[in-house]
């Protein structure tokens, strides 16, 4: 075979190489309002933002043949991921913030949590709540940011909430991601909007 012929091939090859390195790696998930950098774990779906929406963090299906849970999220297994700005008194320490997700999202009482649900260094607060219907919500609710003046100085500007769905014959395995999830996502939000610019809820 002509050498350049045996170039061109190796060319092909080698591309093919790169372009499977490529695919095997994770796909990652980033929100630049809020700071978020994600690896998206193996084996779950990373849904769409609905077209229109506000961004506020990722959603993560856990069963992906289940792809409609995506339009559906408290009917499925699920990670989430939601940022807001700390503007509000009734959310802006840790523990208010945690017992809000309690009794507003999850209808029920914060209990305690399961074990290893810590964020690296970040200070975090974490509770379970048996929902009325059968399903299982694991919250674990972190800060970060520069304190916004126009707001209070004393509290970081953006607001996290990780949350697990789930049913109690999934909650072992699915615990197993939301694991990966806390240890490998990074919050690195920007300097609060000025309080001149309204800011998104």
């Amino acid at each position: 075979m002509p050498r350049a012929m045996l170039v061109a091939a190796a060319v092909v090859v080698l591309a093919g190489l790169l372009s499977a390195a490529t695919d095997n790696r994770p796909q990652l998930y980033r929100n630049q309002e809020f700071g978020i950098t994600l690896p998206v774990p193996e084996g779950v779906l990373l849904c769409r933002n609905p077209e229109g929406e506000h961004d506020h963090g990722p959603v993560m299906v856990l069963h992906p043949s289940e792809a409609k849970d995506c339009n559906d999220a408290e009917g499925g297994r699920i990670v989430e991921v939601f940022a807001s700005f700390n503007a509000e008194q009734a959310t802006k320490t840790l523990s208010m913030l945690l017992q809000s997700e309690c009794t507003d999202t999850a209808k029920g009482k914060c209990r305690p949590a399961p074990p290893h649900l810590r964020m690296g260094g970040r200070p975090s607060a974490e509770a379970r709540v048996n929902c009325s219907d059968g399903w299982i919500d694991i919250f674990v609710v972190t800060q970060a940011g520069k304190p916004d003046p126009a707001f209070d100085a004393s509290v970081p500007s953006v607001n996290y909430v990780l949350r697990l769905h789930t049913r109690p014959e999934h909650l072992e395995g699915d615990l197993r991601v939301f694991r990966t999830v806390l240890q490998t996502i990074r919050l690195s939000p920007p300097p609060p909007p000025s309080a001149a610019k309204p800011r998104p809820q």
